[in-house]
C-alpha cells in the first residue's frame, strides 16, 4: 500500500516518533538528531525546534501512540481532531513542487506546530483511506512498537522483521521442546 505524496512521509514520521518512547528524546540535540531525516518535510515550513518545546513534542507522542492504538475510527479521530486544533492545523493549496496539493501546517510554524499537524494529518488520512485496522501494536514479547500495516491483506502482526523473525524462533524452539 502507498499513501499519497503528503502522507507517505509523515505517516513514517509519526510512526517513528511514537517508537522513539525508549530512547532519550529529552535533549534538543537528540529531538534534532532525529528530526534530520525529515528535514526536507520541514525545513523552509517550521523552525527548527527549540529547547521549550521538549516537553510538548514528548505529550505528542503519548496523543499520537492513543491514535494508533484507538479501538475505532471515533476514538482516534476525537484525538486527532484536538491534535489539529491544538497545533493550528490550516488547509491551504500548495504548488511548490509543480502539482498542487494540501498543506495543513502552518506556514513558517513552530516546530511543535508543524510536527503536530503533519503527523496528525497523515494518520487521518490512514484512517480516512483504510481505517483504524491498519494500525497495530506489535505482537512480539517485550517489544511496545507500533506500526501502520501495509500489506494486502492486513496481516501485519509486527512492527519490523526483527521482531517477526525472534517470535517465529521462539514458537519454533518451543514446538521442538515438546
Amino acid at each position: 500500500m502507498y499513501f499519497n505524496h503528503y502522507t507517505n512521509k509523515p505517516v513514517r514520521l509519526a510512526v517513528a516518533l511514537v517508537n522513539s518512547a525508549g530512547d532519550d528524546l529529552d535533549e534538543l540535540s537528540e529531538i534534532r538528531d532525529f528530526l534530520d531525516e525529515y528535514k526536507e518535510l520541514w525545513e523552509g515550513v517550521a523552525q527548527p525546534p527549540e529547547a521549550s518545546e521538549l516537553d510538548a513534542i514528548q505529550a505528542l507522542r503519548c496523543s499520537l501512540r492513543e491514535v494508533i492504538t484507538a479501538v475505532d475510527n471515533h476514538s482516534a479521530a476525537e484525538i486527532l481532531n484536538r491534535i489539529l486544533s491544538d497545533h493550528g492545523a490550516v488547509p491551504r493549496l500548495s504548488t511548490h513542487t509543480g502539482d498542487p496539493h494540501l498543506h495543513f501546517e502552518p506556514i513558517n510554524s513552530s516546530m511543535i506546530s508543524w510536527l503536530g499537524t503533519t503527523t496528525a494529518m497523515g494518520l487521518a488520512a490512514v484512517i480516512v483511506e483504510h481505517g483504524v485496522e491498519r494500525f497495530g501494536e506489535c505482537d512480539s514479547t517485550g517489544c511496545n512498537d507500533v506500526y501502520v500495516d501495509t500489506s494486502r491483506n492486513r496481516s501485519r502482526k509486527h512492527c519490523s522483521n526483527l521482531c517477526s523473525t525472534r517470535e517465529a524462533v521462539a514458537a519454533h524452539r518451543a514446538r521442538k521442546a515438546d
